[in-house]
């Protein structure tokens, strides 16, 4: 694909010569003499020290601004060039060409802008080491024009391609005046001064051959499509289309024949589309070559002979089946992400049938430099990688369409540092699965970025390859391809390494766009200029330049959005914020094709209004019903949904809401609680339990200080998934929302829960005092249903809570029965029975429920007296005090008692049958749970409805059996759960605020050791400083031996947060008693406080779980295997730990969700300890400050400091 000047070393041998015809002596012998010069020059090349080793690099050269910095006027060129740094030591082995820019006149402090970049290298290659990158320079020539002597050589810039391949691309390069030769020659040296600010963009990638490896595919058919019922009776099987570089993408006709396909098996099990191995792909370019292709997968459907999917020999052999549809996924996030997702789309102009399923699986890539025929692997060092960002034009496909998004600036943004006063802003902007970041304008609350956003317009089908059918279906297929792609969102972010804030942002609609009227004349670049008057000295002979693809002039539709106000942002601005910007298509769609206005779907409406109505008429009934019987519980509490703005006391009676709506978190409007759900699917490894649990643990907490002061969760209080990972922390109902996501892309039944709990609070008093009280506060949590469990994943604490037998696995047909309740079934000859729920097929139930009744009758309680009992007659015979009543008093009153205590009774048990009371199956012995930190449960919810509770107010003592739309009303009241949507034709569509969330990954090496330097540092300046102030010295401890025990000693932790508790190894090491145990294992016991928490069980290891959960329990295996390995080596090193002579040493480790310094040294300062060891009254005692950082997907880091002092032996007693 790549014209690269091939070098010994890198001539490889092609394989299909062995087919070529040989038809002489002379031939064979060249190609035996081929092919071993192939083998002994590969073999030369991998002795070689990798970073000696030449590699393949495109460079692509464009210049975007110049500045005169200089005090007199400039009319300049430029001359562009990539050499070695010092020609007369090392030799340049980068043939390009100098490039040479037009005249350019600037007056003093002046700065030119061009609206198009200047391309001066277009995808150039060259090859060059990894060592040989820092001999090498891109250097920039500024010469003075004279119209009457020669040109005069003016200034110099150089910049390393060794700190270009490993930097953002966009460079401020200052040139320096160049100094004459009897000035460098001359004693007194003047200083050399800025003459002219050079800004440019330098894409340097290296060229290498990605393996692209398809496995774990699966299908969900559209259960609302109109053939559902006809597909998912069929077998199915996948066809891939990968490119093999970045002139062969598939998916056009034209292009189908460069493309790599590879097809699967038929699905063996009918009732599962899905396929574990798909294939092994080749695809040689960049990587912004690889992140700007795609691939295609048709599905084929049909009922091929059985004896095709018994033998894999004859898959291949099978008759060809019609086409299911065809998806189209970008490999933008390929590199970081390797779980991919899909619509499966029919070409059909019924839009009911458009959508036939969705697919997902993952695609793992690996790289190795062009031309390796096997990984490196002693090459240990990390590849040149520049920072990414939005694409240059050299590296768009000429044959497709693009949407281009211009952003010109922004104006009264927020303030994000508040020691400052300023922000630092960058564009991130979506479309169509695909997301682009711009570069970050530092400390300016009005940047200024004109930067251009491509975007290409990609379909999936063949079919609308031609303008002539683009013209047929665009008032069907086009249109609701279009439509599946979804709006354009620009946001605009705060750039932090830990944490960024929210700046505002704004959405584009399709319709917006094409229903503009007028045209004007564009490149993909933007806008055409007028022409300006020609210098007089321009070369009137000069040849016109040829113009690229880029630089053709067409006829477009622009969508302005000039001072276009931006919203969602809480931080606080002086102004409201606005952006300037423009969309359009190039080339356009015919002016013909136009897109109806969207429905408002979320966006508030009379839809929504009316059924929050009716959700609270409901709700205000269901408390009528519960404070008659339990007036004094929660229940009875009112559950109006205005949220008290001006509340001091925290719950009141206002506590008990069952909220249905909040606040869209970026725009005006209101959305269904529903809204802020969507799946986000993410690699296997991240999808087990105790890693996601330490996963959205270790996203920041932070709570709005109107939700502080109420204990209510407020109307704008919930934040998307998407905005929570963005910014890298959020409330606690924000951790649940993203949580409940997590979960649902891993294909886990989970809803979202909102209640209540019981948390201290120390309320200060006037007299100096402390009272520590309780108060109940709104929280919110993640529940899972799964084989008959019910799980509670807190996110605030990593726990989980595992419930047994709270509801009816779909998989069980019987009922179960609810006492007091009665139906009347209709006979065929007119009469009534009344007969009790669950009496048809019910035996199974029937027996449980008399099993567990007598068992609770008839069980005591280990190691507990049984009741004594008093029967009428042995009370009469108690002793008295005082006078005897007589006989006919006596009787009387007897009498009374006995009817009060049958009414008192009666009413107990009339109680204990409502729905509202506790259910006690779920008070038996193998049901009832030992601890819960909630205390009620309001409501629950998912991507698709929400559900209140009208059961018993504690989570613990209710069924979670859930009503589905489709279900009567009499079938809904039985459950105990009231569904917000009951599925009528007039109720809105529910739409995810961001239905498709895109998953950073992990931080760089290099980024977290400088963060994990840093935060070091400023605790030993706080230390050093609060001691200070104290009036004592502070030493440090920081000899190497010890610093690396405190690293294991962090690892250790760190790795402790990915078991689980409930795990068979931990159990088994419980269960042992202080005979059998060793003595490592009896240390870490006491070192790490294990303890079990689910005294029941989990799901993930109950009987039959090892199907379901088979990784996950090889997983917890092999994680603990290590752990208890650590723990062993470094309990065998503690005899030799490295303290100063006759002193002990003493530590305690700490962790922190966040790596801001204000954070983490305002929470340290909270620690009783900490504070204890720096409060020592003396000067001689050594501190020893370790920290240690785990990065983790999304940009999060798990962040260790330990804290470690070394006081003399004789002061012991004073410390304590």
């Amino acid at each position: 694909c790549f014209p690269v000047r091939s070098t010994p070393l890198e001539e490889e041998f092609d394989e299909n010569a062995e087919h070529e015809q040989v038809t002489s002596a002379a031939s064979v012998g060249r190609l035996a003499k081929k092919r071993t010069l192939a083998i002994l020059g590969q073999q030369q090349h991998l002795q070689r020290d990798p970073l000696d080793r030449p590699r393949c690099w495109e460079v692509t050269f464009s210049l975007w601004s110049f500045e005169n910095v200089g005090i007199m006027p400039l009319r300049v060129f430029f001359a562009v060039s990539v050499g070695s740094a010092e020609p007369k030591r090392h030799r340049n082995r980068v043939k390009l060409l100098t490039k040479f820019t037009h005249i350019m006149s600037l007056d003093k402090g002046q700065t030119e802008v061009f609206g198009n970049p200047v391309i001066i290298y277009n995808s150039k290659l060259f090859t060059l080491s990894y060592r040989e990158l820092d001999k090498h320079v891109v250097k920039v020539d500024m010469w003075r024009v004279s119209s009457w002597t020669f040109n005069d050589y003016y200034g110099v810039g150089k910049r390393k391609l060794s700190l270009i391949a490993n930097q953002d691309p966009n460079i401020d390069l200052m040139l320096k005046k160049k100094l004459s030769r009897k000035q460098l020659e001359s004693k007194k040296r003047t200083a050399v001064g800025d003459v002219a600010r050079f800004s440019c963009k330098v894409n340097l990638e290296e060229v290498f051959d990605f393996q692209v490896s398809c496995d774990n595919w699966q299908l969900q058919l559209n259960e609302d499509h109109l053939e559902y019922k006809k597909l998912s009776a069929e077998r199915k099987r996948l066809t891939f289309h990968m490119p093999k570089n970045r002139n062969t993408l598939p998916g056009f006709r034209r292009f189908l024949g460069g493309a790599a396909s590879n097809t699967v098996n038929w699905n063996k099990d009918p009732q599962k589309y899905f396929w574990s191995k798909c294939g092994e792909f080749n695809f040689r370019g960049t990587r912004s070559h690889l992140q700007n292709a795609y691939f295609i997968i048709t599905v084929h459907t049909g009922s091929p002979p059985n004896i095709f999917i018994e033998y894999d020999e004859l898959q291949k052999l099978s008759p060809a089946m019609k086409v299911a549809g065809r998806c189209l996924m970008n490999l933008t996030s390929v590199l970081e992400i390797s779980v991919f997702r899909g619509d499966l789309k029919m070409f059909s102009e019924v839009k009911s049938r458009f959508i036939v399923g969705e697919l997902s699986g993952n695609v793992k890539c690996t790289l190795r430099s062009k031309g390796q025929k096997r990984f490196e692997d002693d090459c240990r060092m990390k590849r040149p990688e520049q920072a990414r960002s939005s694409t240059s034009v050299t590296h768009l496909q000429r044959h497709e369409r693009h949407l281009v998004v211009r952003v010109a600036k922004c104006e009264g943004l927020a303030v994000a540092d508040s020691e400052t006063g300023l922000s630092d802003p960058y564009l991130r902007v979506s479309w169509d699965n695909m997301m682009l970041e711009s570069p970050v304008v530092k400390m300016s609350l009005r940047p200024v970025f004109n930067h251009n956003f491509y975007f290409p317009v990609r379909i999936v089908f063949p079919q609308l390859a031609s303008k002539e059918a683009e013209k047929k279906f665009e008032g069907t297929v086009l249109t609701y391809e279009l439509q599946s792609k979804g709006n354009i969102k620009i946001e605009v972010w705060d750039d932090d390494v830990t944490s960024a804030d929210y700046l505002g942002g704004t959405v584009v609609t399709m319709h917006e766009i094409l229903s503009v009227r007028n045209t004007s004349l564009m490149t993909i670049q933007g806008p055409v200029k007028k022409k300006a008057d020609q210098d007089n000295d321009v070369d009137e002979y000069a040849k016109e330049a040829k113009k690229q693809w880029y630089d053709k002039e067409m006829e477009c539709r622009s969508h302005d959005g000039a001072e276009t106000n931006l919203f969602g942002s809480t931080l606080p601005a002086n102004q409201i914020a606005k952006i300037h910007f423009e969309t359009y298509f190039y080339p356009d769609w015919p002016l013909s094709l136009r897109l109806a206005p969207e429905d408002e779907g979320n966006e508030g409406g009379s839809g929504w209004d009316s059924i929050k109505e009716r959700w609270t008429d409901s709700n205000k009934d269901f408390q009528k019903k519960y404070a008659g019987p339990f007036p004094d519980s929660i229940g009875a509490k009112k559950p109006d949904s205005d949220f008290p703005m001006g509340g001091e006391a925290r719950g009141g009676e206002t506590l008990r809401r069952f909220p249905c709506i909040s606040m869209h978190p970026q725009r005006v409007g209101d959305v269904p609680l529903m809204a802020f759900v969507a799946p986000i699917i993410i690699p296997e490894d991240y999808s087990f339990p105790a890693r996601l649990m330490h996963w959205v643990n270790n996203l920041s907490f932070e709570l709005s200080l109107k939700q502080l002061r109420s204990g209510l969760i407020p109307n704008d209080g919930w934040k998307d998934a998407d905005y929570t990972l963005s910014t890298r922390k959020g409330a606690v109902q924000d951790h649940a929302v993203l949580l409940c996501s997590l979960l649902l892309g891993c294909k886990r039944d989970a809803y979202v829960c909102k209640g209540t709990i019981w948390v201290k609070e120390v309320e200060e008093k006037t007299t100096g005092q402390s009272l520590e009280k309780e108060t109940l506060v709104e929280h919110a949590w993640v529940m899972t249903r799964e084989d008959g469990w019910v799980t509670f994943w807190e996110p605030a604490t990593r726990q989980m809570y595992h419930l047994p037998k709270r509801y009816t696995p779909t998989t069980r047909r019987f009922r179960r029965r609810r006492r007091g309740r009665r139906k009347v079934d209709t006979k065929p000859n007119g009469t009534e029975e009344v007969v009790k729920e669950g009496d048809e097929n019910d035996a199974e139930g029937l027996a449980e429920e008399e099993e567990g009744r007598h068992t609770q009758l008839k069980s005591d309680w280990d190691g507990e007296v049984a009741d004594a009992r008093l029967e009428p007659e042995e009370i009469e015979q108690l002793p008295t005090v005082g006078r005897m009543p007589k006989a006919k008093q006596r009787a009387q009153g007897k009498t009374k008692a006995f009817h009060r205590n049958q009414q008192k009774e009666e009413r107990s048990d009339a109680r204990a049958r409502l729905d509202i009371a506790p259910n006690k199956a779920m008070l038996q012995r193998d049901t009832v749970v030992n601890w819960l930190p909630y205390d009620s449960l309001e409501v629950i919810f998912n991507d698709r409805n929400l559900w209140a509770n009208r059961q018993n107010h504690h989570p613990a003592c209710i069924f979670y059996d859930l009503p589905q739309i489709g279900d009567d009303e009499e079938k809904e009241k039985e459950k105990g759960w009231e569904m917000f949507l009951k599925g009528d034709k007039d109720e809105p569509e529910v739409r995810a605020i961001h239905p498709n969330v895109s998953v950073q990954p992990t931080l760089r090496a290099e980024v977290v050791d400088d963060r994990r330097d840093d935060l070091r540092q400023e605790m030993l300046q706080n230390l050093q400083l609060y001691r200070g102030k104290k009036g004592y010295d502070a030493f440090f401890d920081n000899t190497e031996e010890l610093m690396e025990q405190l690293r294991t000693y962090l690892e250790i932790q760190e790795e402790l947060l990915h078991i689980d508790p409930d795990s068979p190894a931990l159990n088994e090491l419980f269960a042992s008693t202080e005979a059998t145990r060793t003595k490592d294992q009896a240390f870490m016991l006491d070192t790490f406080n294990l303890r079990r928490f689910n005294m029941k069980g989990s799901p993930f290891w109950a009987e039959g779980a090892e199907i379901k959960y088979g990784p996950y329990q090889k997983d917890q295996d092999r994680r603990f295997a290590e752990f208890e390995a650590k723990v062993k080596k470094f309990y065998e090193k503690l005899d030799t730990f490295p303290t100063k002579r006759g002193r002990v040493f003493k530590g305690f480790p700490v962790h922190f969700a966040t790596s801001e310094h204000e954070a983490v040294r305002t929470n340290l300062m909270k620690v009783p300890e900490y504070t204890k060891f720096i409060d020592i009254p003396q000067e001689d005692v050594y501190y020893t400050i370790e920290c240690s950082m785990f990065p983790i997907l999304g940009g999060v880091l798990s962040v260790w400091l330990y804290i470690g002092i070394q006081t003399p032996v004789l002061d012991e007693n004073e410390m304590a």
